[in-house]
């Protein structure tokens, strides 16, 4: 079973409202994550020179 598909009843087990909501989340944690990325890599460049 996918989570496209429905659990016996109408209604879907994700709605669209979800998915979005799920995916702007996701965004969010890429964004945090390669700032990170970014000042480490900034850090250890300056701390090498």
């Amino acid at each position: 079973m996918t989570g496209d598909e429905t659990d016996g009843g109408d209604k879907p087990v994700r709605s669209a409202d979800m998915l979005r909501q799920r995916r702007g989340k996701n965004i969010a944690l890429l964004s945090v994550i390669m700032a990170l990325a970014a000042l480490f890599f900034v850090i250890t460049i300056l701390r090498m020179s």
